[in-house]
């Protein structure tokens, strides 16, 4: 088979393949009498099916599975012959591919290629710091958040569901007294607003709620509605009341027992030192994110354009899932996508440069990803999500995200890098 190499630009290159006639006759035939061993058809016994009834049967398929076979030798061999760094390639329409028996068969498909870049000084980059202490008042709002999390319900009783209290049961949407929206076994709090309504004027009708009672709240109807003719019109927000609960929250003393401490203060510290952690996380993730800003900045990165666009295009799609799950139509989602265009572009390319000039950097300082790396990334997962190891590697092996894992690794070690090769100063 012959290959060569056409280089379109930069990132971007065509592979050009010809392959004989006779070598595609013999690949496609080893292949349909492959099948016809196996091949279970009614009527027949197993092996015994007549050529022609499998070619009809199986030979389209075999034939795709030759030309993929062609396909990914030209692939390899160019690679091979030409030393590619290929980021991404067009797939090749089988259904365009024509044979002829007797015939050589030529096809070609493009490449992106990964930018050759001339690293400027990475190092010593200065940044500002800005980390901050944990002072007591965040302290105390971790506490009051946990004490919230963990309140457990209780019935209201006469008193009704208060201001921070919890009601389960019944909403509805009414235009003119007809349902046009219900959701039934919700759980609503007077301090949180459904759409369309008054946030103060919502608190105060919920408050005082008792069990079988309904509330009405004055609202209008959310633009996003996929009722059209409903969009910005005045309407009723019904609440049926099936249990209204006041929330009791733990004690001091419980909430002590709950972190484990062997008193106010000892639990405290323990929570200042979690603050502290998190804070020094952000701050980490900040500092990399100015030092890749001010490298971005320093560097001409040219981008291989097919790239571009399927990055666009994921980014774009994604989108579209976003407004669709949130109720939007297909005409809504259509045209937001389109509105958001520029910014998917703009924002593929920003995340494209960033990711060239990280895979070069880690190059350069030799930071490779390692299979030990790769096992304690999995061992990580597992115990985020309470799940097995093993069960872990069957779904990324399925799924095919173990290169997505690497490159994601080998960014945080390069992140990582580049920090502490910084030059951070404190004010």
């Amino acid at each position: 088979m012959q290959v060569t190499v056409e280089k379109l630009g930069p990132c971007q290159a065509k592979i050009h393949f010809t392959v004989p006639s006779a070598e595609f006759q013999a690949l496609y035939r080893r292949g349909l009498q492959n099948v016809s061993q196996n091949a279970n058809m009614k009527g027949f016994r197993p092996g015994k099916v007549p050529p022609q009834i499998v070619e009809k049967q199986f030979g389209p398929q075999v034939k795709n599975d030759a030309i993929e076979h062609f396909v990914r030798q030209a692939y390899e061999q160019a690679v091979g012959q030409n030393e590619l760094k290929i980021v991404g390639f067009q797939r090749v329409n089988l259904d365009e591919v024509k044979i002829l028996e007797g015939v050589d068969w030529a096809q070609s498909f493009e490449v992106s290629l990964r930018p050759e870049i001339a690293l400027k000084d990475y190092t010593g980059v200065e940044i500002v710091g800005e980390l901050e202490p944990v002072m007591d008042t965040e302290i105390d709002a971790a506490l009051e958040n946990v004490k919230n999390q963990q309140a457990r319900p209780e019935p209201a009783g006469d008193a009704g569901v208060p201001n921070d209290g919890m009601i389960v049961g019944k909403i509805q949407w009414l235009f003119h007294e007809n349902v046009v929206m219900e959701r039934d076994g919700v759980r609503l709090s007077p301090k949180v607003p459904t759409p369309g309504v008054d946030a103060a004027d919502f608190e105060a009708k919920l408050t005082g709620a008792k069990d079988g009672e309904s509330r009405d709240v004055d609202m209008t109807f959310p633009a996003e509605i996929d009722k059209e003719e409903l969009r910005n019109q005045k309407g009723v927000t019904r609440i049926h009341v099936a249990q209204a609960y006041r929330m009791i929250r733990p004690t001091d003393a419980e909430l002590v027992k709950m972190f484990a401490a062997e008193d106010d203060k000892a639990m405290r510290a323990n929570v200042r030192g979690q603050l502290e952690v998190a804070k020094q996380q952000q701050e980490n993730a900040r500092i990399e994110n100015a030092i890749l800003e001010k490298l971005l900045e320093r560097h001409t990165i040219e981008l291989p354009g097919m790239m571009v666009d399927e990055q666009t295009r994921a980014r774009l799609e994604q989108l579209k899932g976003q407004m669709r799950q949130q109720g939007a139509t297909e005409a809504q989602a259509e045209q937001q996508a389109q509105s958001q265009t520029a910014a998917a572009r703009e924002a593929s390319e920003k995340g494209l440069r960033a990711l060239f000039l990280i895979q070069t950097i880690g190059e350069k300082e030799k930071l490779l990803v390692t299979r030990e790396d790769m096992e304690g990334e999995l061992a990580q997962i597992a115990a985020r999500n309470r799940a097995d190891v093993e069960e872990v590697r069957k779904y990324y092996q399925e799924k095919r995200l173990f290169d997505q894992m690497a490159v994601e690794l080998l960014e945080r070690k390069v992140r990582t890098f580049l920090r502490e090769k910084a030059k951070i100063t404190t004010p």
